[in-house]
């Protein structure tokens, strides 16, 4: 194995191991604000590849970097940049919104606190690149150190076996989460004429008091039959992040959460 390849696994174990620790951080985070415990991240596995990804753009691009100040500005706007160019990818490959600093409040002690009140288009915030530069500093300093030498120390043909069980591992779960949650808006659109066509069969048939009912009714059939043909990927999702709306059918999509919190409940 030349030294290229060695170099490149070990790059890939950090990603894992700090994508492991971001959804870590990101479960804990989202959880206490939501009161309730929440599997969070894109992917089923417990790991989100972003913070896998800026963690590794801190120590190759800024490892060298010996000033806590210094360190703490560039991580803060590196990481910033790569969280926004991540929403607007994301965003594109999917056609749904996943994150919405607009709308990202914590309630401590009963008073409500705008966490997102200083951001750009909703994608990143101020207190987030704060967060992302204090735990910058963390991760060079002294997290990162203490990674290198627990990864030299797993003898080198267990290391590589890992490293390939982990690329499987997470090369099956993107595919399975990709190609199951790809049909979301699709279905959605077919709610979305489903319930336009109810409305229009109502509308001139029954006085207002009786049609309010019986559209009520048979929009709710449509929502129940919708939540049920939805899979196991797309039910996770929708529960793992709360502010996830469909770019197309934005109310729609806002309106089939609720419903399934609903009948959750």
């Amino acid at each position: 194995m030349s030294e290229q390849s060695l170099v490149a696994e070990k790059f890939f174990f950090w990603l894992v191991i700090y994508s492991m620790i971001g959804w870590c951080y990101e479960c804990v985070l989202e959880s206490y604000r939501q009161k309730k415990i929440i599997n969070r991240g894109f992917l089923n596995g417990p790991y989100c590849p972003i913070y896998g990804f800026g963690s590794l753009l801190d120590v190759i691009v800024l490892g060298w970097i010996k000033n806590p100040i210094v360190l703490f500005v560039t991580s803060a706007v590196l990481t910033t940049i790569l969280e926004y160019i991540t929403s607007v990818i994301m965003e594109k490959l999917f056609h749904v919104r996943w994150w919405d600093y607009n709308e990202f409040k914590f309630v401590l002690k009963g008073k409500v606190i705008d966490v997102g009140k200083f951001n750009i288009n909703g994608r990143v915030c101020l207190v987030g690149a704060l967060a992302f530069g204090t735990l910058s500093i963390i991760l060079v300093f002294f997290l990162h150190p203490l990674i290198v030498l627990f990864t030299d120390k797993i003898p080198y043909p267990l290391f590589h076996y890992i490293c390939a069980g982990l690329l499987l591992l997470i090369f099956t779960d993107t595919i399975v989460t990709v190609l199951a949650f790809s049909s979301f808006n699709d279905k959605l659109k077919a709610l979305s004429a489903n319930i336009s066509q109810i409305k229009s069969d109502f509308k001139d048939n029954l006085d207002n008091r009786v049609q309010n009912s019986a559209t009520y009714e048979k929009i709710n059939g449509a929502y129940d039959k919708f939540v049920k043909n939805l899979n196991s990927q797309q039910i996770r999702l929708i529960k793992a992040f709360s502010q996830l709306r469909s770019i197309d059918y934005s109310k729609l999509s806002i309106d089939v959460k609720n419903f399934i919190l609903r009948k959750k409940k």
